[in-house]
């Protein structure tokens, strides 16, 4: 039944992007610590989702709750690839669809399946301690703000066995994998480690629902991020040029700390066509001053760099060089950050920056803010007089080095030598 799993590398070539939402100057209203919401209850971790406090189908924190393939909404005796109705099937992200997230269907409106990011933002910024509840084995996750949740080592379903309960933990993402059309990411733990990785779509694993903040929760959130990022510069913990802040992560260049036009490293910031220096309200090919003409390298020139031109000094936009040194040479992790989905790039040297998935414009317009970002280099395509080179991203997938029609709108991530 069990079939050998190729990894195959797919990337999009058309992404989109929506604005950042506007900010406003109310007072920021005080966060619930715990409530319920359709009979079942969750807790306020300080992160970008609030958890529930039980598994689909427990009554109690420490029950195992009930098993599911990922994509169904049911339960069922036996978890073969055959019986499986999202298996080899091609699929975008599951969050909040009734049709094929158990959290929505089974719990109603407002609960959904966490996404890959918002279970490595439960990894990376709470406290794990294994420990026994109601006599299962499990861990107690606690937040920064000091409230916790229990998720139990459920074990998981593979045909009609139950293997590893007590011992290990399996809980499904909504993120399908990128690269092959047969597994889809989750939370895996035991006693030493927890880790994000994928598993075969028909095995059943445990489903853990979770509740996006309110707005006013959200506008809480960010202000504590914010607030946190300006004691870090109030520190002198950071380095600037014209004003503009910079990471060393141990590479060949610097790279910024923010987007062109961001005033935090999770804001989008402004988007521009590759090879133009100005925002506009349309990004076509007949819009474009770079489209179909002859160039070279653009880094550093002030005509053409949007980097130089807005930040000025030694600011410039990275080549592809550097685009692929950024990828080869750092640890990439999915997580969120101020409430948006995005990656944290490590470098070599344990510095990091990061990167929001801010998507991208194009003729149609905008959409896929959270899913999927794309980030110009200043390296034109030597084979194509429409395209240039591009950082592109992917929730759920893997960073790589592509071509993208220059009249495109993107976020620009400045470095300097």
């Amino acid at each position: 039944m069990k079939r050998a799993f190729l990894l195959s590398l797919l990337f999009l070539t058309h992404l989109a992007v929506w604005a950042d939402e506007p900010r406003t100057n109310d007072p920021v209203a005080p966060q619930a610590a715990s409530g319920s919401t359709n009979g079942h209850e969750w807790v306020d971790l300080g992160l970008s989702v609030k958890w529930a406090t039980c598994n689909v189908g427990a009554s109690t924190p420490a029950e195992y709750g009930n098993y599911f393939a990922w994509g169904e909404t049911s339960v069922k005796w036996m978890y073969w690839d055959d019986d499986s109705a999202t298996y080899e099937k091609s699929m975008g992200d599951i969050a909040g669809n009734p049709d094929y997230d158990a959290a929505r269907a089974n719990w109603g409106d407002g609960w959904r399946l966490p996404t890959q990011a918002e279970f490595r933002e439960l990894i990376d910024k709470c406290t794990w301690t294994w420990t026994s509840q109601g006599g299962h084995n499990g861990y107690k996750v606690t937040g920064k703000n000091g409230n916790s949740i229990f998720l139990p080592a459920a074990g998981w379903r593979d045909g009609s066995s139950l293997n590893y309960a007590g011992e290990y933990g399996y809980y499904w993402s909504s993120t399908p994998l990128e690269s092959d059309s047969r597994g889809a990411s989750g939370l895996y733990f035991y006693s030493g480690s927890r880790y994000v990785n994928w598993g075969y779509r028909y095995y059943g694993r445990s489903v853990r629902p979770v509740m996006d903040l309110t707005p006013s929760e959200r506008q809480s959130m960010a202000a504590t991020e914010e607030q946190a990022w300006r004691a870090k510069i109030a520190a002198g913990k950071m380095h600037q040029i014209n004003g503009y802040y910079y990471v060393d992560l141990g590479l060949s260049v610097k790279w910024a700390t923010c987007n062109i036009g961001a005033n935090y490293p999770w804001n989008d910031g402004d988007y521009y066509a590759w090879g133009e220096t100005n925002t506009k309200s349309e990004y076509t090919a007949e819009t474009s001053t770079s489209y179909n003409k002859s160039m070279g390298d653009i880094a550093g020139n002030p005509t053409y760099d949007a980097a130089r031109a807005k930040w000025g000094g030694s600011w410039r936009m990275p080549t592809k060089k550097e685009m692929l040194e950024l990828i080869n040479k750092c640890t990439w992790r999915e997580t969120v950050v101020g409430g948006c989905r995005g990656y944290q790039i490590i470098g070599p040297n344990r510095n990091s920056i990061f990167l929001p998935l801010a998507g991208w414009k194009g003729k149609t317009g905008s959409s896929k803010k959270g899913e999927q970002g794309l980030y110009w280099s200043s390296t034109s395509d030597s084979g194509e007089l429409q395209a240039a080179c591009g950082l592109l991203l992917r929730g759920g997938g893997s960073p790589s080095v592509m071509r993208g029609t220059r009249n495109g709108g993107t976020p620009i991530r400045p470095v300097t030598d």
